[in-house]
């Protein structure tokens, strides 16, 4: 099973992660716990909404969630997914989305790299002006 602290003390230490994130993302994490009380505040409807948006694409233990500055959903793995697929030899993963590159040792890199990458192309025509 995957935790949060396992993908920080893995892919989230990579350089060129972090490179990506810093420069094209608003990285955060989200406990259940929080979403959850912000779904149930009526008072701030905008919140209540966002937070149900991430909680209907949320699995048990860790959801990978790239959104829009709206808070739409445009791409999320899980994390027992994610690390499935990159145990996983190059041959046998059926989805190109979760290729492999030769310029990592860590397929976990190579392929958290190329989620990131497909998120930010499921981006585009939402953000293009």
């Amino acid at each position: 099973m995957c935790s949060g602290r396992t993908l920080r003390e893995t892919v989230l230490e990579s350089s060129p992660i972090l490179a990506l994130l810093n420069q094209s993302f608003v990285s955060s994490w989200s406990l259940v716990k929080e979403l959850e009380e912000l779904r149930s505040n009526k008072e701030n409807e905008f919140y209540s909404k966002l937070a149900d948006m991430h909680l209907e694409k949320y699995n048990f233990p860790v959801e990978m969630i790239i959104c829009l500055p709206n808070g739409t959903v445009i791409h999320h793995i899980n994390a027992n997914y994610f690390l499935d697929i990159t145990s996983m030899k190059p041959e046998d993963v059926e989805s190109s989305i979760f290729s492999f590159s030769t310029n990592f040792e860590d397929p976990s890199t190579a392929t958290y790299l190329q989620f990131l990458k497909e998120g930010l192309q499921r981006a585009k025509p939402y953000l293009q002006t």
